[in-house]
């Protein structure tokens, strides 16, 4: 009897933490983190595996409701060309630009830096980034996409954030399982280096993600539903990041720019930047390489590690372009003169260029750079447009104007 009553308690006491979690769960969801939920990895649909690439976008998909930095909403879709862009139409004279998140996803369409270029010249930029790519990837995008189109690109962008050479290390670093992005190293043929996806692109039922057939691991498939409906689940972990982060994010990060290191990875680097030049001399295209920096290189007082030198990654990077004979326009120093440098706990999604809760460029971020990339695309005359002189003019107003707010 004793034993029946305890189990009865222990009952009762387990029944109660599920009402307080489900009511807790309830109560979130009438708060601004209700948009955890919607971060773009977990964009059902979204992507497919890619035999070469380990994963693109999918072609056509219909628009669906995303959010980033909590709080901001916006629609994420893909054309034909599988970009996160409207339609192409057969345009005759176009820019290409490819790159990784920076240059797809993380603020509205209208908003993004290659929306910007493309409204600033009057000038049809086609915008193919895809979260988590590396200079590989890009390269073999590009490709794709030239041999799509009607017309040869006038013009090749190529966005590069400090993780592509780790990404071209890693290549191909992710794959698409049952709509879920998962590493690839998992499922490739160690002899080919190429993926095997035969055993991995049917559709699964909910029982069957449960038995040894599912090619996914039972620990990856629940932390993944946890992230996906739990925003409890979302908010442990951002606590668990925040009380125990990583060393030093930004020093891992440029730690690859320390040469000489890893001769090998960086070799297979050059040849991938390398290979964009000669992507861009086989189509009769300039090209033009976009170095983005990072938040804590904007606002030094964001690192962890005060004195560090933030700016060696973009001299290491700039004596390789240059040696390639690869245009490149550097934006850490010209984002730096728009950038309050007031030290501060935060950043402010509003007023600074990266979003507070988010690596990626804000809203005001996104705008500034689509100025002056577009601003310098016209200074060197790497596409020929109409009223240039205009259109100038008009830019250096704009950042004139672009003052803090």
């Amino acid at each position: 009897m004793h034993d029946k009553k305890w189990l009865i308690r222990l009952g009762l006491i387990f029944l109660s933490i599920i009402l307080v979690v489900l009511s807790i769960e309830i109560g979130l969801r009438f708060t601004s983190f209700k948009h955890l939920l919607e971060g773009v990895h977990f964009l059902k649909n979204y992507y497919r595996a890619d035999r070469e690439k380990g994963y693109d976008i999918s072609p056509n998909v219909k628009k669906i409701r995303t959010s980033v930095d909590r709080h901001v909403e916006y629609d994420i879709w893909s054309n034909e060309l599988c970009c996160f862009d409207k339609a192409y139409h057969g345009e005759k004279e176009v820019i290409l630009l490819v790159g990784d998140s920076f240059t797809h996803a993380f603020a509205p369409f209208e908003d993004k830096w290659g929306t910007r270029i493309e409204k600033l010249l009057e000038y049809r930029v086609l915008k193919c980034g895809v979260t988590g790519y590396g200079t590989k990837q890009e390269l073999l995008k590009a490709k794709e996409i030239i041999a799509k189109i009607k017309h040869k690109p006038q013009l090749i962008i190529v966005g590069y954030f400090w993780n592509d050479l780790q990404d071209d290390n890693n290549f191909p670093n992710l794959t698409v399982v049952d709509d879920l992005l998962v590493p690839a190293d998992r499922y490739m043929n160690p002899k080919t280096g190429k993926l095997e996806l035969d055993q991995i692109e049917g559709k699964f039922s909910f029982w069957e993600k449960f038995t040894p057939r599912y090619p996914l691991r039972l620990r990856e498939l629940i932390w993944y539903y946890l992230r996906r409906y739990s925003i409890s689940a979302n908010l442990i972990s951002g606590a668990l990041t925040t009380i125990s982060p990583p060393q030093d994010t930004t020093a891992d990060k440029f730690l690859v720019f320390r040469k000489p290191y890893l001769p090998e990875l960086w070799k297979k680097h050059e040849e991938n930047l390398a290979a964009f030049k000669q992507l861009a001399t086989e189509n009769q295209a300039r090209l033009l390489t976009v170095i983005i920096p990072t938040d804590t290189q904007v606002y030094p007082f964001l690192s962890r590690r005060p004195g560090q030198d933030l700016e060696r990654p973009n001299r290491v990077l700039d004596q390789v372009l240059r040696a390639e004979g690869i245009d490149h326009i550097d934006l850490l120093p010209l984002f730096r003169r728009y950038a309050d440098q007031t030290p501060r706990p935060a950043l402010s999604s509003e007023k600074d260029l990266y979003w507070r809760h988010n690596v990626h460029w804000s809203i005001r971020g996104e705008h500034l750079a689509g100025l002056l990339v577009a601003r310098y695309i016209l200074e060197k005359n790497l596409v020929q447009v109409t009223e240039r002189e205009r259109k100038l003019k008009g830019i250096d107003e704009k950042l004139r104007s672009f003052h803090l707010p």
